[in-house]
């Protein structure tokens, strides 16, 4: 018994006696483009802090290994937030439901954890630690996504399927050696696309729709050449190829369609060990389009014409359906017409 009270006794001393993590009260040290400044800001401080009821807000000089949830509850009023330079590994985004812009670029992100349902409009996770971004898919409302200078090495397109007022979308210097197409994917708002320095050996963009996709950059990969001439890229202004590895004979194919569109390209190879065309270097040994491989591309694309065939036969049935209907209603309607009149002209 003297035991337990003792146990007791010691059980409250520390609870009430312990020092705990004290809150702090942060304010604005600066601002830098609108944005309100904070620093010095700890991983163990965080969620017991307050911070200004700011819209736009900077966090400098700190060390957050994990910022998420419990993070983004301290800052309820944020619209705009940069945290560059704070070492985070892990970013989760939830509770940030008044977020539109998040720069969080020079960091070590390797984890992603994203809540469906955000406004989010403007992503920045450049020059990170990326091998999978596919948890971005919920982020629908996305107009700019920089993902550039990360270690992704195979991407799936269909993860940015929902975005559908995507306008940049930025996948350079990364380790890009396929983008996988698994179905037609459309995104009617996209202008802007770099897959520039990355490793790409081949490229199929037969399924992908963007009619408003103005600039596209494919130099510095390993491409020896595409599955199509670019014809689904109707706004197509300006497409730069520059140091790959083009065939000569598509290269040459390539080039009339480009100048038939008036499409440009700004860049040339300052250096060619093959055949210098139209500025653009390209081999007479080049790899060219293996036979099978443009089978399967070409019915993948058959497939989709015909579930985009068997979609508008749907219509066209359900609208047939739809008059037949109406014109059985307007029959039976003129039938009982038809017997009022009789009805009356008898009364008469």
């Amino acid at each position: 018994m003297k035991l337990l009270q003792k146990l007791l006794i010691t059980m409250v001393y520390l609870a009430t006696f312990q020092p705990g993590i004290p809150a702090t009260s942060y304010n604005c040290t600066d601002h830098f483009k609108n944005y309100c400044v904070i620093e010095n800001v700890t991983a163990e401080t965080f969620p017991t802090s307050t911070f200004p009821e700011e819209k736009s807000l900077l966090i400098q000089n700190s060390t957050i290994p994990a910022f998420g949830e419990e993070q983004f509850l301290q800052l309820p009023t944020v619209e705009n937030l940069m945290i560059h330079h704070l070492k985070i590994e892990q970013l989760q985004l939830a509770a940030c439901n008044l977020l539109s812009t998040l720069f969080a670029s020079y960091n070590h992100i390797s984890e992603l954890d994203v809540a469906e349902g955000l406004a989010l409009r403007n992503l920045h996770l450049y020059q990170n630690l990326l091998r999978n971004v596919s948890a971005l898919r919920v982020l629908t409302e996305l107009e700019q996504l920089y993902l550039n200078d990360n270690l992704l090495e195979v991407l799936d397109i269909d993860t940015f399927a929902g975005m559908k007022n995507l306008k940049i979308l930025t996948l350079h210097r990364n380790l890009l050696t396929a983008i996988d197409t698994k179905q037609a994917v459309n995104l009617p708002s996209l202008e802007s696309l770099f897959l520039q320095h990355n490793q790409l050996t081949y490229l199929d963009t037969g399924l992908w729709k963007m009619p408003a996709l103005k600039k596209l950059d494919l130099s510095s990969n390993e491409l020896g050449f595409l599955f199509t001439f670019l014809e689904e890229f109707p706004a197509l202004r300006t497409l730069e190829l520059h140091d790959n590895k083009w065939n000569c004979a598509w290269l040459g194919k390539m080039v009339e369609r480009l100048e038939s569109r008036e499409i440009q390209h700004s860049q040339m190879d300052a250096t060619c060990d093959g055949v210098l065309f139209s500025s653009v270097c390209c081999l007479t040994d080049g790899a060219a389009p293996d036979p099978m491989m443009l089978l399967i591309s070409r019915t993948a694309i058959v497939d989709d014409l015909h579930d985009q065939l068997g979609n508008q036969q749907r219509k066209v049935d359900d609208l047939e359906e739809s008059q037949r209907k109406q014109t059985h209603s307007y029959k039976e309607m003129q039938r009982k017409i038809d017997q009022l009149d009789a009805l009356c002209r008898g009364e008469l």
